[in-house]
């Protein structure tokens, strides 16, 4: 009888050769033997200046073609800021496309400087585990509403269920519905994903990552108002800390999306997207009510991950005689 046949490597397989650890959380996944401390921080350093490059490119060039098709109308300036002000429904994919230019630099960063595969970004199992993204993403919808709904019976003056399309609110709806998901996985892609298991591979606490991309999660998203700053601070940490206890990104990413298609949709049905696209300040009364919703949304997935058991440590690299298996957490679903 013939041996087997090996399956060629793949162009990913051969550029990734660092050897992921077996048996650590989704922080560490980028311990591996070649690590170093000057590649993780060239990794955050790089991938920070790339997006402030590369994000208003996209968006300018969006602008631009949107503009000549759109016969030019009034200047090419007054059109990118009627765009980019989420004045215009074409706006959502201007916007959009700049933030989700953080999935391919992410990638890049993992394959090229890391020598890591990039599926290690979606979970310790190298892959994204899809049933539990839809899990955890209806999860963050039921959360979400629950709380708006009491948040909303509980308002000075009683509840209110007026309804008030802004202009073109279906034009704007179709849009975000596929633009805005996209947007959320790249943040998350990056700010828990990336910048999480970089900075767990300079220091061996889960926290450290948490905590510090939190804070640069918080900063790109620019507010001189407190109780806005800690409002996205919140959401920042208790997403890390859902990362490292589930082994991936898909309750962080289900909560994100859930939370922005749930933003922009209001918005279209009682005032404007680009008012919410505006917001720089909130009371901190919002603030704390935004906060319930994270933290309902994170009790609820804590309390399923103990029966569904997501795997929580890397099982290693395994394939083409590299690695050697580990054990998989408590689950390997």
């Amino acid at each position: 009888m013939r041996p087997a046949t090996p399956t060629p490597a793949t162009w990913v397989e051969r550029t990734a050769t660092e050897q992921v650890p077996a048996g650590v959380d989704y922080t560490q996944v980028l311990r591996t033997p070649q690590a170093s401390p000057a590649a993780s921080l060239m990794g955050v350093m790089l991938g920070i200046l790339t997006f402030l490059v590369a994000a208003p490119l996209v968006s300018q060039a969006l602008s631009a073609l949107y503009w000549l098709a759109a016969g030019r109308p009034g200047t090419y300036e007054e059109t990118h800021a009627a765009l980019v002000a989420y004045e215009l429904p074409f706006g959502l994919v201007v916007g959009h496309a700049g933030l989700a230019m953080l999935i391919p630099i992410s990638i890049a960063l993992m394959l090229f400087l890391h020598r890591v595969r990039p599926g290690y970004l979606s979970s310790v199992l190298g892959r994204v585990r899809w049933r539990w993204f839809a899990i955890t993403l209806a999860v963050g919808f039921i959360a979400l509403w629950l709380v708006l709904l009491v948040q909303n019976l509980t308002a000075p003056g009683g509840p209110s269920w007026a309804i008030t399309p802004q202009a073109g609110a279906l034009g704007f709806v179709a849009i975000m519905l596929v633009t805005t998901p996209i947007q959320a996985a790249a943040e998350e892609y990056f700010f828990r994903g990336y910048l999480m298991q970089s900075l767990g591979a300079l220091v061996a606490s889960p926290w450290f990552g948490i905590v510090v991309s939190a804070a640069v999660f918080t900063l790109f998203h620019a507010s001189t108002n407190l109780a806005l700053v800690l409002d996205r601070f919140a959401f920042g940490v208790l997403a890390g800390w859902l990362v490292v206890r589930t082994g991936g990104l898909e309750a962080a990413i289900g909560a994100h999306i859930a939370n922005n298609v749930s933003a922009f949709g209001l918005a279209a049905l009682t005032s404007s997207m680009a008012e919410v696209k505006a917001i720089t300040e909130v009371t901190w009364v919002a603030a704390g009510w935004d906060v319930a919703r994270f933290a309902l949304f994170t009790l609820i997935v804590w309390w399923l991950a103990r029966g569904y058991r997501p795997a929580t440590l890397t099982v290693g690299d395994a394939r083409a005689g590299r690695g050697r298996p580990g054990r998989a957490g408590r689950g390997s679903v």
